[in-house]
Parts: C-alpha cells; sequence; structure tokens
C-alpha cells in the first residue's frame, strides 16, 4: 500500500517545475496539480461506488495501472495539454488506489482489531508523505525530471506485483443499500463525524500552508522544526491509537485529542520557541488519534456493506478540509495578518469536539419511555 501512495507524493514537488519549464510560462505552474486534485477527489467517489460492483483488487490495480501510465508519459512529453490529462491520470489512479485500499485493510481485519490494522494502514500512508517529497528534490537536483517520474512508475509497479499476492474473499449478501454515498453522508451520526473531521483537516492545511509564513524560517522554534516534529507524532498517534480504540471505542481517545489540539494551536501564534515545540508534538499527536478514530467511528456507524463508501468520504475529508483551507485563510491573513488569523484556528477544534459530542449524545441517548 505504501508502494502505491509514494507516487503522488515524490512527483508533487517538481511538477510546477516541470510544467513551468515545459512551457516557459510560470503563471500556469499550478494547473497541473489542480487537475491531479479534481480528479482525486471525483475518483474516490467513484471508486466508492465502484466497490459494489467489482472486486476490490481489480479497482486497486486498475488506479496502480493508471498511475504507471501517467508517470511514463510525464517522464517523456512535455505539451501542456497532454500534462494536463496525465495529471488527471495521476489524480485518478491516486484516488482510486487510496479510497480502494483503506476498504481492503478494513475488510482483511477482524472486527475486534479493526482499529489496531487501520492504524498500520496510517503508518503506510503518512510514510511516503514524509519520505518521498524529499526524494523526489534529490532526484530532481542529481539525476533530472525524468528520473523522478520513472521512479514514480517504478513505484506503482512494485505496488501492483505486491498486490498480486493478495488473496481476498468477496463476502456474499453484502450489497450496497438503496442511497448510496449520499445516503451514508446524510445519516446523522456519520455526518457529524465527518464535519468534526472537515474541521480538523482544514486547520491541519492551514498549518502545513501557513506555518513557514508565522514561524521563523531556522531554529528551534522554526516552521521546518514543527512541521517535522508534527509529522513524526502524527505518524505515531496514527498508528499507536489504533489499539487504544479497539479497547476503548473511539470516543474515548478522540474527545481528548480534540481538546488537546485545540490548546496546541493555541500555543503556535505566541511564536516561543519552546511552546512551538510542544504545539507541534501536541498538535500533530492529536491530529493522529482523530484520523484513525474518524474512520472507525464512521465505519461503526453506518452498515457494515457501506465500508467502501466510508473509505470515499474519509479521503475527501481530507480533500475537502486540506484543499479549501488556503484558499479560505489567506484573504482573512491579508486582512488581519497571520498572527491574529491563527487565533482562528483553535476554535474548529472547538466546533469538531461539539460536533462528535452531538454524535455521541445521540448514540447513548435513552429511546423515549424508558
Amino acid at each position: 500500500m505504501a508502494f502505491g501512495l509514494t507516487t503522488l507524493n515524490l512527483i508533487l514537488p517538481v511538477l510546477p517545475l516541470t510544467l513551468a519549464r515545459a512551457t516557459g510560462n510560470a503563471g500556469v505552474a499550478g494547473f497541473v496539480t489542480v487537475s491531479i486534485a479534481l480528479m482525486t477527489v471525483v475518483s474516490e467517489l467513484q471508486a466508492a461506488r465502484l466497490l459494489s460492483r467489482f472486486r476490490p483488487l481489480s479497482l486497486l490495480l486498475a488506479g496502480l495501472l493508471l498511475e504507471m501510465v501517467a508517470m511514463a508519459g510525464f517522464a517523456e512529453i512535455r505539451a501542456l495539454p497532454a500534462m494536463l490529462v496525465l495529471g488527471g491520470l495521476v489524480g485518478a489512479g491516486f484516488g482510486t488506489v487510496a479510497t480502494v485500499s483503506t476498504v481492503m485493510m478494513g475488510s482483511l481485519a477482524p472486527p475486534e482489531r479493526r482499529g489496531e490494522v487501520i492504524g498500520y494502514y496510517g503508518l503506510a500512508a503518512s510514510l511516503p508523505s514524509v519520505i518521498a517529497p524529499t526524494t523526489g528534490l534529490l532526484l530532481l537536483n542529481g539525476v533530472g525530471l525524468s528520473a523522478v517520474f520513472w521512479t514514480g512508475a517504478a513505484t506503482s509497479l512494485v505496488a501492483a506485483l505486491l498486490a498480486t499476492r493478495l488473496r481476498l474473499q468477496r463476502p456474499a449478501g453484502t450489497a450496497q443499500p438503496t442511497g448510496g454515498l449520499f445516503a451514508t453522508l446524510t445519516t446523522r451520526r456519520v455526518l457529524l463525524i465527518w464535519a468534526a473531521f472537515v474541521c480538523v483537516t482544514f486547520t491541519f492545511g492551514a498549518v502545513v500552508s501557513f506555518t513557514p509564513l508565522l514561524l521563523p524560517g531556522g531554529g528551534l522554534g522554526s516552521a521546518p522544526m514543527f512541521l517535522l516534529l508534527a509529522g513524526i507524532a502524527r505518524t505515531a498517534t496514527r498508528t499507536l491509537s489504533g489499539r487504544v480504540i479497539d479497547r476503548l471505542g473511539d470516543w474515548r481517545p478522540v474527545w481528548p485529542a480534540l481538546v488537546i489540539g485545540g490548546l496546541a494551536l493555541a500555543m503556535l501564534p505566541l511564536r516561543q520557541p519552546v511552546l512551538t515545540v510542544v504545539a507541534a508534538v501536541l498538535f500533530g499527536a492529536a491530529l493522529g488519534v482523530v484520523q484513525t478514530g474518524t474512520f472507525i467511528g464512521m465505519l461503526r456507524s453506518t452498515h457494515p456493506s457501506r465500508a467502501g463508501l466510508v473509505g470515499g468520504l474519509w479521503n475527501v475529508a481530507v480533500d475537502v478540509g486540506f484543499g479549501t483551507s488556503a484558499l479560505i485563510l489567506a484573504p482573512v491573513a491579508a486582512l488581519v495578518g497571520y498572527q491574529a488569523m491563527f487565533w482562528i484556528l483553535p476554535s474548529l477544534f472547538a466546533a469538531a469536539l461539539a460536533a462528535r459530542t452531538a454524535e455521541w449524545r445521540s448514540r447513548t441517548a435513552k429511546p423515549p419511555g424508558r
């Protein structure tokens, strides 16, 4: 799974440069990235639907094939229209792989160990985002652009070869209920958990986008140090929290994580080096717990046959929150300044806690007359 999720992380840092060199116009450098993002969301939703009609392994291999084709195309083609199409193929492949692999991990695990397995999946999904961007830049500087894309094709090929060794049985009697994706999202408890997660991923996108503009570029309290420590803490707790959730359920670990995450973000605008380090560890740890707890909570709150739809909704929540944060908060920061803008972020953790609390109360409320 990690190899299949490496491709996009490997090429994202070099795509703007590739497009700028190919067209001679730096202003269009983000077009391919937009194409990737759009098709990632579309494919995540479509993959969730297709899981009710096709074997997960077939969809996984199809997604990896799309990634391989796109990577080979990027290695050899430098025309803008073709690169936009290739970007769409990368997004479609990545979105399919991300959604289907999430569902496959859940199906491989016994119910009593589902949190643990989803935690391990979180490790496989997080490591590429930490390692691959730096690897892509090193390949670019040491070998050249084409080497980055051929390496991406190779990682997809390795993932496909490993995937062919999986043996999954398709359970009988798991047809998707009427209503599909919309019915799943509009289930009150699922919607509350999903909305809470969007609030958290929104803050994650803001932190990644704007800490380099809030914090200094070097030293203990720098933006690189904050992002590194937060990434390590997120990876660790995303993995380790699964076992805790199996024992305690998702609510009991998630609500303290939301409180801690809000407190961590309240430290960040103070721009004190020691507090910045503490905030990085606490924010990353809270984010990791919430990521695992959200997926398990949505699975718990809907019909088992909608597991594929839950995986798609989880990935879309990440994309929606992360993708819209810069678009919405950049004008706010321009108006009030980055330090003042960061004081808004703890309120989003408070909103997430309110939504999760409402979901918990609706689940534990006694029926009328009892």
